[in-house]
């Protein structure tokens, strides 16, 4: 499993635990703070949910660009290459003429 899959649980019960803390420190009624725990924790999964996908979009776009990056750079050293043997055959045929 990819790290970046666990973005959005992580955020979720970090600020399950924060809220869980702050609610508990305060004398909050029971019921009164598993009502508000779970929509803190809904509300940070889908928080958590976009930026995921918005740090992985990114990614990918980097990715992209550098696989995009890299196969220019194969091409130009195989045009070289090719380069370079044409210039060799060329050196044996000016020496096949002389």
């Amino acid at each position: 499993m990819k790290k970046s899959k666990l973005f959005a649980p992580f955020l979720m019960l970090l600020a399950a635990a924060v809220a869980s803390i702050v609610m508990f420190k305060g004398n909050y009624d029971t019921t009164e703070l598993l009502l508000i725990l779970l929509c803190v924790m809904i509300f940070f999964y889908c928080i958590g949910l976009v930026i995921q996908k918005r740090v992985v979009s990114f990614m990918d776009q980097i990715k992209a660009k550098e696989a995009e990056e890299a196969e220019k750079e194969g091409e130009v050293i195989e045009k070289e290459a090719v380069s370079d043997e044409e210039e060799a055959k060329a050196e044996v045929k000016a020496e096949t003429k002389e």
